[in-house]
């Protein structure tokens, strides 16, 4: 093979890569990673066992899995961090079928699913990861089960954790430190 033809070869490789491209992982149900969250427009709202707020919103475009959606947002600019999609299911079985579905949904969307790590295989969780943002599924309980799907966005979330800190620091009587 001449120069010539090895380099149209790879131009062609390339050509094909760029066409099966991923798309940046971004929003889902409606909402925008990084977008601004109105928590007065909650149709309610949980939190998570360290406290952390968890806002339920009606989706745009819901998916079969999943009845209850929520955005984690940043507590002082509202950004919001990570999409949540959570949904029972009938037993395990049914559960993981659901997120093979999933994932193979999101591989065609965002590209390959990431190399599970040991509390991947421990949580059933598989994640397709674009550096600073992933997607990740997760099933979990026995007897009452549950499927997930979480979007994060790993800069805002860092933000969240600032603004926390910075607010639990105005709020606590510093003088006796």
């Amino acid at each position: 093979m001449n120069a010539t033809s090895l380099y149209l070869a790879v131009l062609l490789a390339f050509q094909a890569l760029s066409v099966t491209a991923a798309d940046p992982i971004e929003a889902a149900f409606g909402k925008k990673l990084g977008n601004i969250f109105n928590t007065a427009d909650a149709v309610g709202s949980s939190s998570l066992t360290d406290g952390t707020p968890m806002y339920e919103f009606t989706p745009t475009n819901g998916f079969r899995s999943f009845n209850r959606y929520y955005v984690l947002v940043t507590p002082t600019t509202k950004k919001i961090y990570a999409i949540w999609a959570v949904g029972s299911m009938v037993n395990t079985e049914t559960a993981k079928k659901e997120q093979t579905l999933l994932m193979e949904i999101l591989q065609q969307k965002y590209g390959a699913k990431s190399k599970p790590g040991l509390l991947d295989s421990i949580v059933d969780a598989d994640t397709v990861d674009q550096g600073n943002r992933y997607v990740m599924t997760k099933v979990s309980g026995f007897t009452d089960v549950t499927i997930e799907i979480r979007y994060y966005d790993r800069d805002l979330e860092k933000t969240a954790e600032k603004e926390r800190i910075a607010d639990e620091a105005n709020k606590v009587d510093k003088k006796g430190l």
